[in-house]
């Protein structure tokens, strides 16, 4: 099979005048080439290495450079590249973005075990210098999307999605990447989240076609009910021992107030591991759990931001029927919820010993927690939980 989305890597480029003072050879990959002045992998193609230098990143960062020269790791776990580009020496190497100089040595946390919490990590953001693909361009990959730019985690021209039409594609942030080929993107990207309705996932990957040898991205599924291994038995039609990561993010990503939970895959390894827990830090909350705990999380956190959803819309229905105008009535529900979710988390107390904290004796809001408890709220929300977790086991048994 040979390379159609690139050119095996030519010495005579580096003589070329238009590239001889930044291009570099990366070396163990034929079919990628590397900036130096930006620090990023690019597809060894004359169209795109010239696209690369007109780029306004390429210009702000085209300056002379110290005489230690710049190199990759030849090792072939390429997901070592996103965990620090090194000298010769060994020592990890900064660069600017932003006006900012940053290091790509990551403050990485070690991945917890059974289902503990990821602790967010400290210090700077880390730019991730791969090429990030998102099949399916639909609410979930816009809200991933916009959280990775929003935290400066990636450039936007890093960034690629598909779709079969530009109904969704138009919405893009500016600077993205968009196609309507999925086998364009796989070929192109080094992480792939997979971003399509559960209905589709398998024809959509059995239209892919195979991939190089050498060319082995990191799949990231979002995809509701497939378990890891029923992602690695389809990609394996693409590539043997496909390294895949199950997620199971929420909507609130879009703000950076996310929660995701994910799973590694059997062909995984540790880099793999630090490499996602950076990526998904960027959305909000993230923790690594046992694959068995998915669906109650999809019931949980997943489908919770709705459950919200239509307390806030309630519970300013409420005001307005009080005497509140509308748009206050919004404000202060929504105000009201984040709050009290702010002082569950930063408070550390049960919620029970908050909730009894507001609640004076023979007062209003005891009289409103009764009257709650009579409609049956609490019991709601469990059912809600559950119904939304049984739903997940349910597509899962489809897929």
């Amino acid at each position: 099979m040979t390379k159609k989305y690139a050119q095996r890597f030519k010495l005579e480029w580096l003589k070329d005048k238009r590239f001889e003072k930044w291009l570099e050879k990366v070396e163990g990959n034929d079919y990628r080439c590397f900036c130096k002045y930006c620090k990023c992998s690019i597809i060894a193609k004359v169209c795109d290495i010239l696209k690369h230098s007109e780029s306004s990143k390429h210009k702000r960062a085209a300056k002379p450079l110290s005489a230690q020269r710049l190199c990759l790791p030849s090792d072939e776990d390429w997901s070592m590249r996103f965990l620090g580009l090194k000298d010769d020496n060994g020592e990890h190497l900064c660069f600017t973005h932003r006006g900012k100089t940053r290091s790509h040595q990551a403050p990485f946390v070690p991945v917890p075990q059974d289902g503990a919490v990821s602790p967010a990590p400290s210090g700077k953001e880390v730019i991730i210098p791969a090429s990030i693909g998102f099949i399916g361009a639909g609410n979930m990959a816009q809200a991933l999307m916009n959280s990775f730019l929003a935290k400066g985690l990636v450039e936007p021209h890093l960034l690629m999605a598909s779709a079969p039409s530009n109904r969704n594609l138009e919405k893009l942030p500016s600077g993205m990447r968009t196609t309507n080929d999925n086998n364009r993107l796989v070929k192109e990207c080094d992480i792939i989240f997979l971003c399509v309705k559960p209905h589709l996932l398998t024809e959509m990957i059995e239209g892919l076609d195979p991939l190089e040898r050498d060319h082995s991205p990191l799949f990231i599924s979002v995809v509701t009910g497939f378990d890891i291994c029923t992602l690695e038995q389809l990609l394996g039609s693409l590539i043997d021992a496909p390294r895949v990561v199950r997620t199971m993010p929420n909507t609130p990503c879009m703000v950076g107030q996310g929660c995701c939970v994910y799973t590694m895959g059997t062909n995984t390894n540790e880099s793999d591991a630090k490499v996602v827990c950076s990526i998904l830090h960027s959305v909000g909350y993230s923790a690594e759990i046992p694959e068995y705990q998915m669906d109650a999380a999809c019931g949980l956190a997943g489908s919770g931001p709705a459950y919200i959803y239509t307390a806030i819309e309630a519970l300013a229905d409420g005001g307005v029927k009080m005497g509140l105008p509308r748009h206050l009535a919004h404000s202060l529900a929504a105000h009201t919820v984040k709050g009290a979710a702010s002082m569950v988390l930063q408070s550390g107390k049960h919620p029970a010993q908050l909730k009894d904290e507001v609640c004076s004796p023979g007062g209003t809001t005891i009289t409103a927690i009764h009257s709650l408890e009579k409609n049956g709220f609490r019991g709601a929300l469990i059912s809600a939980v559950e119904a939304s977790a049984n739903r997940a086991k349910e597509l899962g048994n489809k897929s």
